[in-house]
């Protein structure tokens, strides 16, 4: 089994001292709105992931009241315990150490598996590609160790591609010095596409699952990656194919200063009964489907390490109806993983037919002011 045992934060949001332990199974985060549920929620997903689920700045994530923060955690582990420390420094890198050893922030990526669904993740659905883009990068980041390194040596070479479209040269230069990237930005973007594709397909199955449950098969989901590059079965041709497209986009690429095709102007369509669920799909079926890829991805983790993933639920019962919520805390029940949830609403009679034991945690102003465990009924 695998789940967080302790947490310490220091500094982090609105928490300036606060350790905690947690039930194995199942916990329940109440407290009003603006309390700091969700921040307890961001420190853990930081703990695993070194990055926050709300914010690419490190920065806003100190307490005002502190120039830095720390989060310790203990995760159980196959038996074992894992110590897990990150030490954060406006100014200085952050420290990582497992275990007492120093290691670097992309390590722990895929070994401490994490999955967040947040009101906020309403915006895969809804909003442009990037966050399509950023949603994907990051799931097959953790579920492909070679794909963090190819993304980021891919995101180098499209750097210093489009650094070059921006120079004022003549155009015989710029092309010679174009030249030497060409080659390396094909192949790596042959690789993302790639593998992007295969998790979509896995995620794409298991979503279906789990939004059949919730929808009783009323409504379907179905995504599809929509790319600048063709796919191809056989890679190398597909790398030529690319390449020659590059090439037939150069004049275009000097006029713009940019890269005009790969896996950086990619996106995932998502549908919802055959129609663009962007476009064409209602408030409630957005937040289902959102919902759905977020279980797809606990399912994903599962088959992935063999464990089932730590499960973070950020104030998702208040957007449900009652039979969506009864659905989702079956899905729960059914996952033999850690649960923590956040919640501003009264669940008591929801509560009743959960048959595991699970911790209340009441939150107030940054603190958790009383804790109990209640058994199952």
């Amino acid at each position: 089994m695998y789940y967080l045992d302790h947490l310490s934060i220091e500094g982090f949001r609105n928490y300036q001292h606060q350790k905690l332990r947690f039930h194995p199974c199942l916990n329940i985060l109440v407290g009003e709105n603006a309390q700091g549920k969700t921040n307890l929620l961001e420190s853990i997903f930081y703990l695993s992931v070194n990055r926050s689920f709300r914010t690419r700045k490190d920065h806003e994530l100190v307490n005002f009241k502190s120039p830095f923060f720390v989060l310790k955690g203990s995760f159980i582990k196959d038996e074992f315990k894992h110590q897990i420390q990150v030490n954060y420094q406006q100014n200085n890198r952050l420290k990582v150490m497992v275990n007492n050893n120093h290691v670097n922030r992309y390590d722990l990526m895929q070994n401490y598996p994490v999955v967040v669904f947040s009101p906020d993740d309403l915006q895969i659905i809804s909003d442009g590609p990037s966050i399509r883009r950023r949603f994907i990068n990051l799931e097959a980041s953790r579920l492909n160790p070679t794909y963090l390194k190819e993304l980021r040596d891919y995101q180098r070479v499209l750097n210093q591609r489009n650094h070059v479209l921006k120079e004022k040269k003549s155009k015989a230069e710029i092309i010679d010095q174009l030249t030497p990237w060409d080659h390396p930005l094909t192949t790596l973007g042959v690789k993302l596409v790639r593998t992007r594709i295969e998790i979509i397909k896995d995620l794409e199955k298991e979503a279906q699952h789990f939004f059949n449950k919730i929808t009783l098969s009323s409504e379907s989901l179905a995504l599809d990656y929509a790319s600048t590059i063709q796919y191809i079965p056989d890679a190398e041709e597909m790398r030529k194919q690319y390449y020659q497209k590059l090439m037939v986009l150069r004049d275009q690429e000097l006029k713009r200063f940019s890269t005009l095709i790969g896996p950086h102007l990619d996106d995932i369509k998502i549908f919802i009964n055959g129609n663009d669920a962007r476009r064409f799909s209602s408030q409630g079926q957005k937040r289902t489907a959102a919902l759905a890829l977020k279980m797809g991805e606990v399912s994903l983790f599962k088959q992935n390490n063999n464990l089932s993933p730590i499960i973070l639920l950020d104030d998702v019962f208040s957007e449900l109806d009652s039979e969506r919520k009864a659905h989702l805390l079956d899905f729960i029940s059914a996952n033999a993983g850690q649960c923590i949830i956040t919640t501003a609403v009264d669940l008591s009679k929801l509560m009743q037919n959960l048959s595991k034991e699970h911790k209340l945690l009441f939150v107030h102003q940054g603190s958790i002011i009383d804790e109990t465990i209640r058994a199952g009924y």
